[in-house]
C-alpha cells in the first residue's frame, strides 16, 4: 500500500473508522514526556500483539462522531523527527518489534504526518510499564495470562489468515490462505460464509438460516492423470503444505451485480493442524481497503 497525502485524504472523504487493524492519533499524542512515550508503547505493542496494522500520528478524529476521522493535525517535524519515534518504540517495547516501518507523509515545511506500519508479531512484547496489550474495542488492553502463553506460541504452530481480492470486473472474489508463522501448515480448512443473495452458485454451497451461504475450502490438489486422454481422470486428492510466508489460492467465488451493498458481511473460520482455530468477520467494502 502507497502511504501518502491522497492516502489520507481519502480516509476522512470516506469516513474509514477506526478498527483492529487502523487508528488514529492527534499531533498531541507525541511529547516528549512519560505519560505520552508510555501510551506510545502501549499502542504499537498492541497491535503486533494482536493483528498488526496501522497508528497514523497526525490525524484528528471527530469530537462528536467517535472513531471516525475529522480533519489531519501534522506534527512539527524540527520537534518530532523520525528518529525521535524510532527510537521511542525501539527503547519502550521490549523485546524490540521487527517489521516495523515509519512512513512520514510530508504536509508543508516541517510539517509531517507518521503512518506506524506494524507486523503481526510472532511473541508477546511488553510495552515501558511492564504490561502486555491488545487491541480491543478501539482502544489497548492489558492482555489475560492464557492471551499472552497463546502469542507466544505463534512460534509453535501454523499461522493462517485469510486475504481477499477481485477480479478486473469486480464479479468474482478470490479467497486466498496465507501463513504469516514461521511454521507450515499441512492442513488447511476453511469456512466462508456470505450473504446467499449476492453468491451466484449458491444451490452449490451448504445453506444456513438468515439467508447466509457457507463455502468449505481447503488446500488440497487435484492433478490430471494424462491431460491428453479424452476422458479426465484424477490422481487422489493431496493436501499441499503452505509454506511460511507463502500464499495459497482456496477458492474462487463468483458474485452478483457489484458494486453490491458494502454493508454486507463475509464470516470465515480457519482450522488449521494442531492450532485453535481462528474465526472473524469483515465488511465487504472494507476488502477493497486490504
Amino acid at each position: 500500500m502507497d502511504f501518502n497525502i491522497e492516502y489520507l485524504i481519502s480516509l476522512i472523504e470516506n469516513q474509514v473508522e477506526e478498527n483492529l487493524n487502523l487508528e488514529y492519533k492527534s499531533a498531541q499524542a507525541l511529547e516528549k514526556h512519560q505519560t505520552k512515550t508510555v501510551e506510545v508503547s502501549k499502542d504499537i505493542s498492541a497491535l503486533a500483539n494482536a493483528d498488526g496494522g496501522i497508528i497514523i500520528y497526525g490525524m484528528k478524529e471527530d469530537n462528536e462522531q467517535k472513531h471516525l476521522p475529522k480533519e489531519l493535525d501534522p506534527i512539527r517535524r524540527n520537534d518530532f523527527p523520525k528518529e525521535w519515534l524510532e527510537q521511542i518504540i525501539n527503547d519502550k517495547i521490549r523485546p524490540r518489534i521487527d517489521n516495523l516501518k515509519i512512513h512520514p507523509i510530508e504536509i508543508a515545511d516541517n510539517e509531517v504526518i507518521y503512518v506506524v506500519e506494524v507486523g503481526k508479531s510472532n511473541t508477546a512484547h511488553q510495552a515501558d510499564d511492564k504490561r502486555y496489550y491488545k487491541r480491543f474495542n478501539f482502544q489497548s488492553v492489558p492482555m489475560y495470562d492464557y492471551e499472552i502463553r497463546d502469542v507466544l506460541n505463534r512460534q509453535k504452530h501454523p499461522k493462517i489468515e485469510l486475504a481477499f481480492d477481485f477480479d478486473n470486473k469486480f464479479t468474482t472474489l478470490i479467497v486466498n490462505a496465507i501463513n504469516v508463522g514461521a511454521v507450515f501448515a499441512n492442513y488447511v480448512n476453511v469456512k466462508i460464509r456470505l450473504p446467499e443473495k449476492i453468491v451466484v452458485n449458491r444451490n452449490e454451497y451448504r445453506r444456513l438460516d438468515n439467508n447466509i451461504v457457507e463455502i468449505f475450502a481447503t488446500n488440497t490438489l487435484r492433478e490430471i492423470v494424462n491431460p491428453y486422454a479424452q476422458i479426465v481422470q484424477y490422481w487422489p486428492s493431496r493436501y499441499e503444505p503452505i509454506l511460511p510466508q507463502t500464499t495459497f489460492k482456496l477458492v474462487k467465488i463468483a458474485l452478483h451485480n457489484f458494486p453490491f451493498d458494502y454493508e454486507n458481511i463475509i464470516e470465515w473460520d480457519i482450522f488449521c493442524d494442531n492450532a485453535n482455530p481462528v474465526s472473524s468477520s469483515l465488511r465487504l467494502g472494507d476488502l477493497l481497503n486490504r
